[in-house]
């Protein structure tokens, strides 16, 4: 008996432009998607000779932000996701953030990364090369762990200098000599770059286009999105007492 296979079914004309717009539409959505990246430093209560007390955010706040933002439908993820949505890759929560850490202190392992695994975030670690391993910052061990948690890991330069203000030479070291330290040492991509004190210019970002960064965050109170200039995205810092009402006021403003 000869067996003949089921003949497959056509999908109307009609139904398969639909579904080409639909996609397309999806793709554009994402692209335009404007997303905030916050900033944060230290998590912890700031000592009473602190040089700027108001990067660090006491951890009880910290937990009630991420509860806040969880709770209004937010989802933490990475710069890397949100720039291959961008570029036409999969798309992104209805309500994406990203949260990054600048410097590379022991209380983003020690306190932001488990505050952050109760809700299965990950964040944006800008690491500077001369904290790993220094009092207060993290050990190789503790980077590696938050990679594993899915943890990004950025540049954030080598002795943290305004960049501006340095030579050609020290210019490609820091930016350039970061990139390929890190990598080295932690085996990560390291696509993006933290400008030190948020400073750049024309010949800050030539550097860091040249040394392969994809793109480079500052400290421009704006939410950054893909028609932006790359290595200008801006980034909102969250000083230490924000409330999460305030924190979502600000995200609900800009988004």
């Amino acid at each position: 008996m000869t067996c003949h296979s089921r003949p497959r079914l056509a999908l109307p004309a009609a139904l398969l432009v639909a579904l080409a717009l639909s996609s397309s539409s999806m793709a554009g959505a994402a692209s335009a998607q404007r997303v905030a990246i916050l900033a944060y430093h230290h998590i912890g209560a700031a000592p009473r000779d602190a040089a700027r007390p108001e990067l660090w955010v006491r951890p009880a706040q910290f937990r009630r932000q991420l509860a806040a933002l969880d709770r209004a439908g937010y989802a933490a993820v990475t710069l890397d996701r949100v720039w291959r949505a961008w570029h036409g890759g999969p798309g992104l929560p209805a309500h994406p953030v990203v949260l990054s850490f600048d410097d590379g202190y022991a209380s983003q392992a020690k306190v932001a990364a488990p505050a952050l695994r109760a809700h299965g975030w990950p964040a944006v670690l800008n690491l500077q090369v001369r904290r790993i391993g220094a009092r207060g910052g993290l050990a190789k061990r503790a980077v590696r762990a938050l990679l594993r948690a899915g943890w990004e890991l950025d540049a954030h330069s080598i002795t943290h200098p305004d960049l501006t203000r340095v030579s050609n030479a020290r210019l490609d070291r820091e930016v350039a000599g970061s990139r390929r330290a890190l990598q080295r040492t932690f085996g990560a991509p390291v696509d993006f770059f933290a400008y030190p004190y948020g400073r750049q210019s024309a010949r800050v970002r030539a550097a860091v286009r040249r040394a392969g960064f994809l793109g480079a965050t500052t400290t421009r109170p704006r939410f950054a999105g893909a028609g932006t200039d790359p290595f200008a995205l801006g980034r909102v810092l969250v000083p230490a007492g924000r409330s999460p009402r305030v924190l979502l006021q600000l995200l609900r403003a800009g988004g």
